[in-house]
Order: structure tokens, then C-alpha cells, then sequence
């Protein structure tokens, strides 16, 4: 069985995120708000479709679909092909543009990196993670049996990476560098 450590900023949050009177800095979601506060914001910000309600009561409530729904996955392709043209696009030339096929929606970071570790990594590999950063991140690969190395920022580089260390960190079977993550934010 896999034994994973606890996640140490998870139980400092389970602790702390509702005490009162405490501002949480540590928090990585924004305030939550009521069904009515939503309703409220999609009728003020959107007048034009204000006849259009926010959501839909009479729609069956199912499981759902495994990628997310086509009407989500088409949105977000549009969203990321909007940039064609631009400094974005003339990055990479010659790429299509992004297709509802190749979008796969989670319900969050946290599923969205397990996803990547389950396919891309395993027994025998090895793994660079930028330290500090979200635990998920050097834990899971290594309860694949992943060997996982930190490039650990220090606040005597000013947190600058140091790519000449990352270069003699790689190996012939390092499968992943993991340096996409923000030390304040998980997503």
C-alpha cells in the first residue's frame, strides 16, 4: 500500500483557515461566495445575457461526462486559440490550434498533477523538483517509486534558480522537472 506523508500545509490549514478574526495569507482559493452573491454578479456583469439564467434547475443532475462537458472543453480550447497571432502563438509556429479534444478538465490542480505523475512516471525514474513547493509535488512522484531530487531556491540566491545546478542534477533517467508550481500557490 502506498503510504504518502501527511501533507503538512493541509493540516496547518484544517487547523487555522477558520479561526476567527485571523486573516489566512496561506489560503489558495479565492473567498467563497453564495449561490446568491453568483446570481447577483452574473446579472450585473453580464447584461446582455442577463435573460439567460445562471443556472439552468431543469437540467438532470448525472454523474457527468469523464473529460468534463464538450460546451466546457469547447470554451476553454476558444479561449487559448483567442491568443493566435499574438507573441503567444508566434512562440511556437507552426502548432494547431487547441481542439476541445485536447482538453481534459479536473476539478482541480491537486487531480490534474496526479493525472501527470500517473502517466509519466514511475519505478526507477527520477524526478527534479523545484523546493519549496506544494508537497504534492516531490510526494506522489515519489510514492511511484519515483527517486525525486530537490532544486532547492534559497533565500541567499533571492529564490533565483540556478540552472547550472538543475543541469548537473539531470540524469539519463530523469522523466520530469517539475518547476511549473509557485511556492504560495498550488495551482
Amino acid at each position: 500500500m502506498v503510504q504518502l506523508p501527511a501533507f503538512e500545509v493541509e493540516q496547518w490549514m484544517d487547523k487555522y483557515e477558520t479561526t476567527p478574526g485571523v486573516l489566512n495569507i496561506a489560503e489558495t482559493c479565492c473567498a467563497s461566495i453564495s449561490i446568491d452573491q453568483l446570481v447577483q454578479f452574473n446579472s450585473s456583469s453580464r447584461e446582455k445575457d442577463a435573460a439567460r439564467p445562471l443556472i439552468d434547475f431543469s437540467a438532470r443532475l448525472t454523474y457527468g461526462a469523464i473529460r468534463g462537458s464538450d460546451e466546457l472543453r469547447q470554451n476553454i480550447a476558444a479561449t487559448y486559440n483567442e491568443d493566435e497571432g499574438t507573441a503567444a502563438a508566434a512562440a511556437a509556429p507552426g502548432t494547431s490550434p487547441l481542439s476541445p479534444e485536447d482538453v481534459i478538465v479536473t476539478q482541480g490542480a491537486i487531480s490534474a498533477n496526479y493525472l501527470v505523475f500517473y502517466s509519466l512516471v514511475g519505478p526507477g525514474d527520477h524526478v527534479i523538483c523545484v523546493f519549496p513547493t506544494y508537497q504534492q509535488l516531490y510526494s506522489v512522484p515519489e510514492s511511484l517509486g519515483a527517486e525525486v531530487s530537490l532544486w532547492k531556491l534559497t533565500p541567499e540566491k533571492a529564490y533565483i534558480p540556478d540552472v547550472a545546478e538543475l543541469q548537473s542534477m539531470i540524469r539519463s533517467n530523469t522523466k520530469a522537472c517539475i518547476t511549473f508550481s509557485r511556492t504560495y500557490l498550488d495551482t
